[in-house]
């Protein structure tokens, strides 16, 4: 990756360890946790020197439990971001937490070591529905971790709100929802109970909720959030005012970014990468003094303005098709001009000004709208 060291970018850490039967978890027993997980540091070491000198905007630390890490191993990773990477005045750093493998001594390491944001992944405060994902933790063990959050100094908590079980009656959304925003988190992050073709989930025959239903359900849970004061900047996202997001924000706006780890995506000027997502093969790459890179490709500029177009529709605020334009030197094609101003008379996309915002109506069915602008 080129470009000028001062320029501000995101770090996106992928720590894959799960509590759920997986190839990683079946690792974990064949070498020992803390082994594996030493392993893995010293591989994303070698990674990250390969960025040294990037100055950070946000980091973020998440994609399984990266709680699951020990004091020691947790301190081995800041030290190892500090000392390849400059990190700005106000960075915001972001660690996920699962109330299962979270205690006092761990929130008080974390934030220690300069953490000030935490994502807990509550997911539901109804005790079946986690025992339905398999979740290790239950609503007790959830409020207790984040009620000692609280207590060693964080002042920005996210947490996670999941809907739309098989059989979810509305008096239970309710519920879920009235009961997690009144522990009085900074940010709240939606999510639908989706379900993949060939998992665990799929294979078993239950009654799930159809598109009205999650439409219904969407519209509820919007409207008791926005009555607790959650302000929703993008669709999926509410927060208190002044407690966006920024990482998320980062990529959202089209922004350049690292991701370090199995799996990880990165952008930066228009040029997407990517590591491999097996284990192994990402661990062999590394110790073998090789790129751990899957692939990569070049966005055009039409491209970038479309994603950018995207992206940006996901967001309360919306774009600005004209600034869009002369960002990217190339105009939106007519084509899809007339398509917005269809979905306008639709009332599922509006102008407000020079911005191109979805309505209500558009934001239940936004996936379908990317679609047809692709």
């Amino acid at each position: 990756m080129t470009g000028d060291q001062n320029q501000k970018i995101s770090l996106y850490v992928h720590i894959p360890f799960c509590h759920n039967k997986c190839f990683y978890c079946s690792f974990v027993i064949a070498v020992g946790q803390e082994q594996r997980m030493d392993v893995y540091l010293d591989c994303l070491k070698r990674e990250a020197a390969g960025y040294e000198g990037k100055m950070l905007e946000t980091i973020y630390v998440g994609g399984g439990t990266p709680s699951l890490l020990s004091a020691a191993q947790l301190e081995r990773l800041v030290k190892m971001i500090r000392r390849y990477f400059h990190f700005s005045r106000n960075c915001e750093l972001t660690i996920e937490a699962n109330p299962a493998t979270f205690d006092r001594e761990k929130a008080r390491i974390i934030f220690e070591l300069g953490f000030n944001r935490v994502s807990l992944g509550v997911q539901s405060l109804n005790d079946g529905y986690l025992k339905f994902l398999g979740r290790p933790h239950d609503s007790r063990q959830a409020r207790q971790a984040f009620e000692i959050l609280r207590q060693v100094g964080f002042k920005n908590i996210n947490l996670d709100l999941m809907y739309s079980f098989p059989g979810q009656s509305e008096a239970e959304i309710r519920e879920d929802a009235v009961g997690i925003a009144a522990w009085g988190s900074e940010h709240l992050s939606l999510y639908t109970l989706t379900v993949e073709e060939g998992s665990k989930f799929f294979k078993k025959e239950y009654l799930w909720q159809d598109g009205l239903a999650q439409e219904e359900q969407y519209h509820l849970v919007t409207s008791i959030l926005k009555e607790a004061q959650f302000e929703q900047y993008e669709v999926s996202n509410f927060a208190r005012k002044g407690f966006e997001s920024r990482h998320n924000i980062c990529y959202w706006q089209g922004e350049n970014y690292v991701g370090l780890g199995v799996g990880a995506h990165s952008h930066f000027n228009g040029e997407r990468f990517w590591n491999v997502t097996n284990f192994m093969t990402y661990l062999n790459r590394l110790n073998d003094g090789q790129s751990p890179g899957a692939g990569n490709e070049q966005l055009s500029p039409p491209q970038r303005l479309i994603e950018s177009l995207l992206f940006g529709l996901r967001m309360n605020e919306g774009v600005d098709i004209i600034a869009l334009e002369e960002r990217y030197e190339c105009p939106l094609s007519a084509d899809r001009k007339g398509l917005i101003e269809r979905l306008c008379e639709d009332r599922l996309l509006q102008f407000y000004g020079e911005r191109l915002r979805v309505t209500d109506e558009g934001r239940v069915v936004l996936d379908e709208i990317s679609a047809r602008l692709i």
